[in-house]
């Protein structure tokens, strides 16, 4: 009798230390799982400040190109557009 309660014993104890095991396994994959996603939302919103960032320097990129803008500086610049006569073409040399 007291083989079987022994056995019983060490399964129950065996029982036990694996359902520990588990417990503190699921914590800390928990854990990890909060962390990745925390890094993943921060990450997220540095890419969309990012992209705000891109699209603002595009428009701004695109008013400074804009015909009026590089009129009103190269005025400012004393530049003027060019007469007639004055604009000559260069044949490239493998034509």
């Amino acid at each position: 009798m007291s083989h079987g309660v022994g056995s019983w014993v060490l399964a129950m104890i065996l029982s036990v230390l694996t359902s520990l095991v588990l417990g503190l396994s699921l914590v800390w994959l928990n854990i990890e799982r909060m962390d990745m996603a925390y890094n993943l939302r921060k990450l997220q919103g540095e890419l969309d400040g990012r992209a705000t960032l891109t699209a603002k320097l595009e428009v701004e990129r695109d008013r400074l190109m804009s015909p009026y803008e590089l009129g009103r500086k190269a005025e400012a610049m004393g530049m003027r557009g060019a007469r007639p006569g004055q604009i000559r073409r260069i044949e490239e040399a493998g034509r």
